[in-house]
């Protein structure tokens, strides 16, 4: 069971995953950001990610600020209310959210994000 919330048609764009440990180098983090804003300002891609570490949030940020798409997969039930972060790219038709567990399911365990 998927649930989907914004533009189905970023499943088409060339699509890069982003995924990021708990534990990074220190040394990773700046070539990381760097590399989410070149990567924000391309209109043909869509990044995929759960956007759940805190270099995953840290490159949210960069990404919501530019043009490319995002497809953020939660490990939990679709949001009932969308947050406020999201709102701007949501109404530029540049986010999917996509949740493949059940409504009840309101917040991210280790096992719902190995799933």
């Amino acid at each position: 069971m998927c649930n989907y919330l914004g533009n189905k048609e970023l499943l088409k764009r060339r699509k890069i995953g982003f995924l990021a440990s708990r534990k990074i180098s220190s040394s990773a983090i700046l070539p990381t950001l760097d590399w989410a804003v070149e990567i924000s300002k391309q209109s043909d891609v869509a990044v995929v990610s759960g956007f759940h570490s805190r270099l995953e949030k840290d490159v949210l940020k960069f990404l919501l600020q530019g043009k490319c798409g995002i497809i953020v997969v939660l490990a939990r039930g679709i949001y009932s209310k969308l947050p406020k972060v999201y709102e701007k790219a949501m109404n530029e038709n540049r986010l999917l959210i996509i949740a493949l567990e059940k409504d009840m399911v309101t917040r991210v365990s280790e096992y719902t994000a190995h799933r």
